[in-house]
């Protein structure tokens, strides 16, 4: 409708426009200046038949028929009472050069008179510029101010033509009165002014008539075009919501196919555009098929039949044609439903429900060629791979999910090999780059055919349950190193036992687990004897492995033979008996035989734990800042053996750091004690090492002192306490063995114990206004850790960081550019030989090149753990940087700080003063090889660092 307006109302109105302009802008105008024209046309005409009189008699007088006066006098005689006009009384005048006047008929009183001085109202000399005009040209126009005929009192404006009579040096002239002809435009105006608006109202209407008939065209044609819009789209969203592949044949060719044809072959819908029927028809359909399918027009009924697919192999369907007119053209509407997942398992739909619906695991079907593709996946499936629904899944290869590589190499070709993959854990990326461990269970079908391979498949998330084995085992490692062992005997983690008959059923056994809120049941022969055990990983796993029905007995997918153990095993050796045999439960009896309860590895590991003490216990029983140096004492002998160990870099650091935290706490609780009860909520921060939990046995004081704001009459006496507090804590820390900090950035100096407020300033002035050295000397604030008071405090201080940073990209430039410009450490080249007795190297320089390095990325992206490998596993599963980059990257610091603390335990065995500088010739060969590259290796990461942040050289 809108374009009904430009195209035929606009053009209208400026049609009428148009039409009204040029009758007043051309027509009229031309009019006006052509009468006007006329009029000066018309007095020199009858000027120059009067100057003929004078010419005539003139002639008379050079005949010597009269004498110059009698001729001057007859022709002034004949010429004085000639007139015209309307109401004949328009004149002619003569003149002589002076000028006087020689005649004027309507003014005898100027007759003879000189007109030398004779002026018009506007002061203009008229006979003077009638002098002055015919003198130039001998004949011309002059404007002037006249009286009105014969009425000397009205006075008009008026045009003259003049002419000179040389033989007498007579000037005669006429004029017309510019009022006549304004009149006469005027009249002629109004006359054209009615006769445009008569046309004006005529075009109007014709115009009017056709808009309206337009109109009532345009609105008939918008209705049509909204209902065939309307029908399309309903037509459209009919065939697209369509469960069943639709496909329309003229003349042998498809010419139109939906979305569920297209995802069933893998064609696009332009690629099956204008195909004929038998061409995605597959070859192995018998001949009697294809002979029918390659008429022009297939004869209607129902087709079992297989259909190409684009990638190879085929998909099993039923057709159902039916013939049709279209425009006289006759047309097939071919229906393809996909059959195969109808025929593939034993399991009915109701199976699948009720076993899916107790089991909190995914289900999936997925064809298995190179990249695979998935072809069905119940909502738990899509949800563990990080979807919203599965039509987001189907634009998603199943090998671009997997995270390792060797999983993409490997999982479809041990599946062709054996024919299934049972409980398998892979590491996958979901949707949003996120990374989880999954259990799948895959089994495959139609193995002969290696082109078009189908597999069933079912999926569980155990992320939470690997990352809870790793804790433990981390836990589990830390316990072993500190040279505790796990003695307690298991009978204080059992669980009572669940029993079912073994010639139940496997729903018998699902349902039993749900009710009774268990996950194993002990399955009997005539309810006295014990044959195996069912968990819900064997339902997970055995049910589709072995093709089974819910209605399958029990002992089917049971575990057998049971593994006994006594009451008073200990619970190392029940993990390490759980670890030989891969399983989760233990049947558990006493001294005469009986069965007593079952061991759950699972319960095991979490009171692990709920329950590990490590030998730091001792610092909250200390009392003095002496028996807290003891404790220190004890610390550096324990860390010896394990420094020398193989126990990895972190469970050293997390024992340091657990250690100097406590110290800090409990040096706390004693000047509290000592001081009284602090007068607002204050946090006690770790900066550098200790913030990251990164302590070696040669780390100083890095801390500092956040209090609440207070009013500006109580900031000394509370800055006096925290002062106080600051300065009793720092000196005992010098005391016990952490030396003063070099830098004064210790809760003792007065810069670093201030309100919330200011350390905002701190941190804002830090951020918005970055200089490299000032900022360099900054960066340690941004490891901050709370070790004691208020969380809450810290916990703002890094929202108002992390609303400075996204604010401000500059900062995070400059953290790059420093850490890309600080000069790395290197061995000199030659031998290995050579090397070894000439060079030293700073192992902490090194150490914080990479430190630098995560902190940057983390704090770029809104990681707020301190710990540099935290950081560092967190930029990993946020596909910040690749795995093989950070892993690469995981080594080096490892490498680096277990040599730091080797170095360190060696200087302290010699009586030394300790530091972190290294002499290579304590290593052997392949350790100096082993630094060189990854000393070699650093450079490459500040070049990274400085591309990805775009530092210049």
């Amino acid at each position: 409708m809108k374009n009904f307006y430009f195209k035929i109302i606009l053009p209208t109105i400026l049609s009428i426009l148009l039409f009204i302009l040029t009758i007043f802008f051309i027509i009229i105008p031309r009019f006006q200046q052509n009468i006007m024209n006329g009029k000066r046309e018309m007095i020199k005409e009858l000027t120059n038949s009067a100057w003929s009189i004078l010419s005539k008699y003139e002639n008379d007088e050079r005949k010597s028929l009269l004498s110059r006066k009698e001729a001057q006098e007859t022709a002034v005689s004949r010429i004085q009472y000639l007139r015209y006009g309307d109401e004949n009384k328009d004149y002619f005048w003569i003149t002589d050069m002076h000028p006087v006047m020689v005649m004027h008929p309507y003014r005898p009183d100027l007759n003879n008179k000189d007109l030398s001085n004779f002026s018009d109202p506007h002061g203009k000399k008229l006979f003077v510029e009638f002098v002055e005009t015919v003198k130039k040209s001998e004949h011309g126009y002059v404007n002037y101010m006249w009286q009105w005929k014969d009425d000397s009192l009205n006075i008009v404006s008026k045009l003259s033509y003049v002419k000179i009579f040389k033989p007498w040096n007579w000037v005669i002239g006429t004029g017309i009165y510019i009022e006549d002809v304004k009149k006469e435009i005027s009249a002629l105006t109004r006359k054209l002014l009615w006769i445009s608006v008569g046309i004006s109202i005529l075009i109007a209407c014709l115009l009017f008539y056709i808009i309206k008939q337009s109109l009532n065209i345009e609105r008939k044609r918008i209705a049509v075009e909204n209902d065939l819009h309307e029908s399309k789209e309903k037509y459209r969203t009919l065939v697209e919501a369509a469960t069943e592949g639709l496909l329309m044949l003229i003349d042998g060719k498809i010419s139109f196919a939906n979305a569920v044809i297209s995802k069933m072959t893998g064609y696009e819908t332009s690629e099956l555009i204008s195909l004929s029927l038998n061409e995605i028809i597959h070859e192995n359909n018998n001949q009697n098929i294809i002979d029918v399918f390659s008429q022009i027009i297939v004869e209607e009924g129902q087709y079992d039949i297989n259909l190409k697919k684009k990638n190879g192999g085929f998909v099993e369907v039923l057709v159902t044609s039916s013939a049709s007119m279209i425009n006289s053209r006759p047309v097939n509407i071919i229906i393809v439903k996909d059959i195969t997942i109808d025929r593939s398992s034993n399991l009915s739909v109701l199976d699948y429900q009720k076993l899916l619906s107790t089991l909190n695991i995914g289900f999936f079907r997925a064809s298995i060629d190179f990249k695979g593709r998935f072809i069905f996946a119940n909502e738990i499936a899509i949800k563990i791979l990080g979807y919203s629904n599965f039509r987001q899944l189907t634009e998603t290869h199943i090998i671009n999910l997997l995270s390792s590589p060797e999983d993409k190499k490997n999982l479809r070709r041990n599946l062709l090999e054996n024919g299934y993959i049972k409980n398998k854990v892979i590491k996958i990326q979901k949707k949003n780059k996120e990374t989880a461990f999954v259990a799948i269970t895959l089994v495959l079908y139609n193995s002969e055919e290696f082109k078009d391979l189908i597999c069933d498949g079912i999926i569980e998330d155990i992320t939470a349950q690997e990352k809870e084995k790793n804790e433990t085992t981390n836990l589990i490692a830390e316990l072993k190193s500190s040279t505790f062992l796990i003695e307690q005997s298991v009978k204080n983690y059992l669980v009572p036992i669940n029993t079912l008959d073994s010639d139940s059923t496997i729903n018998d056994a699902i349902r039993v687990l749900s009710i009774r809120k268990t996950d194993n049941l002990l399955l009997t022969k005539n309810e006295k004897d014990y044959i195996g055990i069912v968990t819900n990983s064997d339902i997970q796993q055995r049910v589709l492995t072995l093709n089974l029905n819910l209605d399958n007995p029990a002992y089917l997918i049971m575990t057998s033979p049971l593994i006994f153990i006594n009451d008073h095993t200990s619970v190392i050796d029940a993990i390490n008996i759980c670890n030989e045999k891969k399983i989760n439960h233990l049947v558990v009896k006493n001294n005469n035989g009986e069965i007593i309860g079952i061991l759950r590895i699972n319960d095991v590991y979490k009171e692990l734990k709920n329950s590990l003490s490590f030998y730091i216990s001792n610092i909250d029983k200390a009392e003095t800042v002496e028996e807290l140096k003891l404790c220190y004492k004890q610390l550096q002998l324990l860390l010896k053996p394990l420094i020398k160990s193989e126990v990895s870099v972190k469970v050293i650091t997390s024992i340091t750091t657990s250690f100097s935290d406590s110290i800090i706490r409990k040096l706390i609780e004693l000047a509290i004690s000592e001081n009284g009860k602090p007068p607002v909520g204050f946090s006690f921060i770790c900066l550098g090492s200790e913030g990251r939990k990164e302590e070696t046995l040669f780390t100083d004081q890095d801390n500092a002192i956040i209090y609440e704001d207070v009013q500006p009459e109580n900031e000394k006496s509370v800055n006096d306490y925290f002062s106080k507090l600051g300065e009793k804590v720092c000196n005992s820390l010098n005391y016990i063995g952490y030396s003063f900090c070099k830098g004064n950035i210790m809760a003792k100096n007065q810069q670093w114990c201030k309100p919330f407020s200011v350390w905002e300033i701190y941190f804002t002035s830090w951020i918005i206004a970055p200089e490299p050295q000032n900022l360099l000397d900054a960066t340690i604030f941004f490891d901050l850790r709370n070790v004691y008071g208020e969380n809450h405090l810290t916990d703002r201080l890094r929202k108002t960081i992390s609303d400075q940073i996204n604010n401000r990209a500059l900062f995070l430039y400059h953290l790059a550019y420093n850490t890309y410009h600080t000069k790395a450490q290197h061995i000199s080249s030659g031998s290995i030989l050579s090397d070894k007795n000439a060079d030293l190297v700073e192992l902490k320089n090194a150490v914080n090149l990479i430190v630098m390095l995560a902190r940057t990325y983390a704090l770029q992206d809104n990681i707020w753990c301190t710990n540099t490998l935290d950081r560092l596993e967190t930029l990993k599963s946020r596909n910040i940087l690749n795995d093989s980059t950070i892993d690469e990257i995981i080594f080096a610091y490892n490498f680096l700080m277990k040599l730091r603390f080797r170095n360190q335990q060696n200087l302290a065995d010699g009586n030394l003063p300790l530091s972190n500088t290294l002499n290579t010739k304590q290593l052997v060969n392949i350790e100096i090889s082993t630094l060189k590259e990854v000393l070699s290796l650093i450079p490459v990461y500040q070049k990274m660092i400085g591309a990805d942040f775009r530092v210049s050289g």
